[in-house]
C-alpha cells in the first residue's frame, strides 16, 4: 500500500507539468524471472553482464506490479546494468529523472548515473552519478564530502534528480524521499563534464566491482520540461 501511494503521488506531480516523456518502464509487460524488454514504454533498454543479472520480479514489498533487479554476485568479473536510452535526443533543457528504488540489507553499493545520447552500453562513462552507499547514504561523484541524507533498506522509497543542462553550467537538484528516505542536495557538474551533459540521453542503474548483492527498481521515468 505504501509504495501504491509513493507511485500515485509521482504521476499526479508530473500530471501537473507540461513535459515529454523519453524514458518510461515499469516492467508489466514482462514475465518474472526474464530479462526487461529492448523496447520498453518509452525508449530502448539495454542489459550489461551476463544472463540473469538483471531481471524482472514481482514487487519486494508486496504491492503489486513489477521490479527489475539488478545483481551481482562474488564469482562475476562484469558489472551488472540497465541502460535506459531515451527515444530521442533533446539536447539542452530541464529534464527530471525519477524511480522508485529497494535496497535491502546487506547488499553492497548500487549507482545511478546519467550518460550522452547513443552510447554503447559496454561503455561506463557519465557526466555525473549518483551511489548508494552501505551506509545508508547518497554520494555524488564518488566524493564523500557530498554525502547526504538517508535512505532505508528494505523498503520503496523515491529517488528524483532534476537536471538544468545548458551551455553555461548544468546542475542537478536530488531529492530523496517516501518511506524513511529524507534528503536534498544541489550539484553543478564538473566542468569537464559539461559537454558530455548536453548531449543527456541515457540512464543507468548498475552495480560493479567490488560490490555484490541485489538492488531493485520500478516506475524509471525521464521526462523533459516542454518550453
Amino acid at each position: 500500500m505504501k509504495n501504491t501511494i509513493i507511485i500515485a503521488c509521482l504521476l499526479c506531480c508530473f500530471a501537473s507539468c507540461k513535459t515529454e516523456t523519453l524514458f518510461q518502464s515499469n516492467f508489466d509487460a514482462t514475465a518474472i524471472n526474464t530479462s526487461p524488454a529492448h523496447v520498453q514504454q518509452v525508449g530502448t533498454a539495454n542489459i550489461d553482464g551476463p544472463a540473469g543479472v538483471v531481471k524482472v520480479v514481482a514487487s519486494p514489498v508486496g504491492s503489486g506490479g513489477k521490479w527489475i533487479q539488478i545483481s551481482r554476485s562474488s564469482e562475476q568479473q562484469s558489472v551488472s546494468g540497465f541502460q535506459g536510452n531515451f527515444s530521442k535526443f533533446v539536447g539542452d533543457g530541464t529534464y527530471t529523472f525519477s524511480a522508485v528504488m529497494f535496497m535491502p540489507a546487506g547488499s553492497g553499493l548500487a549507482t545511478i548515473q546519467f550518460e550522452q545520447f547513443g552510447q554503447p552500453v559496454s561503455t561506463l562513462t557519465s557526466f555525473m552519478h549518483i551511489d548508494f552507499t552501505q551506509d545508508n547514504k547518497v554520494r555524488i561523484d564518488d566524493n564523500d564530502a557530498t554525502k547526504f541524507g538517508s535512505f532505508p533498506r528494505g523498503q520503496a522509497f523515491i529517488v528524483q534528480v532534476t537536471l538544468n543542462i545548458n551551455a553555461t553550467a548544468s546542475t542537478a537538484h536530488i531529492v530523496l524521499s517516501g518511506a524513511d528516505a529524507s534528503g536534498t542536495a544541489d550539484y553543478t557538474v564538473l566542468p569537464p563534464f559539461r559537454s558530455m551533459a548536453r548531449q543527456f540521453g541515457a540512464v543507468r542503474l548498475w552495480m560493479g566491482f567490488p560490490w555484490t548483492g541485489f538492488f531493485d527498481a520500478t516506475n524509471i521515468l525521464v521526462t523533459h520540461n516542454l518550453q
